[in-house]
This record gives C-alpha cells, sequence and structure tokens, in this order.
C-alpha cells in the first residue's frame, strides 16, 4: 500500500496490510504479543474488531472502546500522536 503522501517522519512510504481472522473467544493473548511485538518508534499499531469492541494496539499499550464516543476512542488517539502516528492515520472505523 503506497503512503507516501501520508507517511511522516520515521515511516517508511510503502506499508504491508495484513488482515486476518480468528473464532477466538478471548483476544487478550492476541492484543498482548502486539503489544510486546511492535516496534516504539516510529508510530506502530494495529487495529482490530473484536466483537463490539474496536482494539488498539501500540507498543506496551491496548486501548478498548466501544464506539466513536467511548472516552478510551480520544484516549487512544491521543496516545498514537503522543507517540509519533499523524493523526490523520489513526481514522479506525467504529
Amino acid at each position: 500500500m503506497d503512503l507516501s503522501d501520508s507517511a511522516r517522519g520515521s515511516q517508511p512510504p510503502v506499508w504491508t496490510v495484513l488482515e486476518f481472522e480468528s473464532d477466538a473467544q478471548d483476544d487478550a493473548p492476541l492484543a498482548q504479543a502486539l503489544a510486546e511485538g511492535l516496534s516504539p518508534e516510529g508510530g506502530w499499531y494495529a487495529d482490530y474488531q473484536a466483537g463490539k469492541e474496536r482494539v488498539v494496539v501500540f507498543a506496551g499499550r491496548v486501548f478498548r472502546y466501544a464506539g466513536a464516543n467511548d472516552p478510551s476512542r480520544a484516549e487512544a488517539v491521543a496516545y498514537g500522536v503522543s507517540v509519533g502516528v499523524p493523526e490523520h492515520q489513526l481514522d479506525w472505523k467504529d
């Protein structure tokens, strides 16, 4: 995916998007593995849907929210900006 027009700082201009599905009832191990594996440099994150929640994972942090008006969504956006993710890239589907 060519995102050279929106990449900032140390972000590469070309990204790879991975999509997957799981029938696991508990996504906590996945969230924890992502939080441990994502680089804290460069504003990397992962997001996915788990039931009715959106889960947003940064290096060492996991946010969960259940809709655009959930205060945890704003916290995830603020945290993302604080670790270098351009705000326009924090546009998760709610």
